[in-house]
């Protein structure tokens, strides 16, 4: 690692978070003489010793504990002012890789993608477009859009808006099967159900303060949420959909709400939400512009 200004910093926060001179020297990339030097001359600094050595453990002493939320902000702060610096030179260059659902592709990224790509000319752009939550550090990404509720992890993550989930079919479905107007009525119906982690689960619907919880039988199952929006306006059946999605099907009069007076929620009654996920506070320019692009886009839609 390079050795700027801020050196005894970075070593001090990385020996207290290792608990060990060896270890943080093997990730700084330095030897373990350098380590200790550099705690040493930090120690001199303050006036305080920061941490208790022994031949088995290293530990931080109270000042020490105190002055390393101090020191690892101080070093959150420095790089996110670097990264500020770099994007502000680059300007609008580079390439930008992220992952998004597939329903996302033919609904609201195209026109989001006309309006950022007249702003941002320099920029590349690489969708993954898939269903399934991927792991953007793992597939170098600079983030990836999910929907439903978020799951517990080390990502961190960003709200981009919340929506509800429908039960639509095709007005040739209703006029032939008939309209469901209570959960009960589902049973008599050919369902369609997305196939992907976390979705196949029993439907909770709500109205008010009800929930009525249904185990759904599929007539057909499909792994993609294109495929399932394309199979309910064929007709093929009743899908659970996202309202941002079928919405304007159901303006536009291809679809009908089933059981009108009900969203699927989660067994709790919790509506879902769309979320962007990332493994660095240190989102380059590019990204959050895309991420402030996709948020505009939903609320104009």
């Amino acid at each position: 690692m390079e050795r700027g200004a801020l050196w005894e910093y970075q070593v001090f926060c990385a020996v207290a978070e290792r608990q060990s001179f060896v270890l943080a020297a093997r990730a700084l990339g330095a030897s373990p003489s350098a380590v200790t030097r550099a705690v040493q001359a930090l120690e001199r600094q303050v006036g305080a010793q920061l941490l208790l050595r022994s031949k088995s453990s290293v530990a931080l002493t109270p000042q020490g504990e105190s002055y390393f939320e101090y020191a690892r902000e101080l070093l959150r702060l420095e790089s996110q002012a670097r990264e500020a610096l770099h994007d502000a030179q680059q300007g609008d260059q580079g390439r930008l890789r992220f992952s998004a659902p597939d329903l996302l592709g033919v609904t609201l990224l195209p026109a989001v993608l006309r309006g950022y790509a007249a702003q941002h000319p320099g920029v590349t752009v690489d969708i993954h477009y898939t269903d399934k939550a991927i792991d953007p550090i793992a597939e170098g990404l600079d983030f990836a859009i999910r929907g439903g509720f978020p799951a517990s992890s080390d990502l961190l993550g960003a709200r981009l808006w919340p929506y509800e989930r429908l039960l639509c079919a095709s007005p040739h479905y209703v006029a032939c099967m008939g309209l469901p107007r209570e959960p009960e009525e589902l049973a008599r119906h050919r369902l369609i159900m997305h196939t992907g982690p976390r979705v196949l689960k029993d439907w909770h619907l709500r109205r008010d303060k009800r929930i009525v919880r249904m185990h759904a039988e599929p007539a057909v199952r499909v792994s993609t949420s294109s495929g399932l929006m394309a199979l309910a306006l064929q007709g093929v059946g009743i899908a659970r959909l996202a309202d941002w999605a079928a919405a304007p099907e159901i303006a536009r009069g291809t679809l009908v709400r089933v059981c009108p007076g009900y969203t699927a929620t989660s067994a709790r009654g919790v509506a879902p939400q769309m979320h962007a996920v990332y493994g660095s506070r240190s989102l380059p320019a590019r990204a959050r512009a895309m991420l402030a692009a996709i948020r505009q886009g939903a609320g104009a839609g």
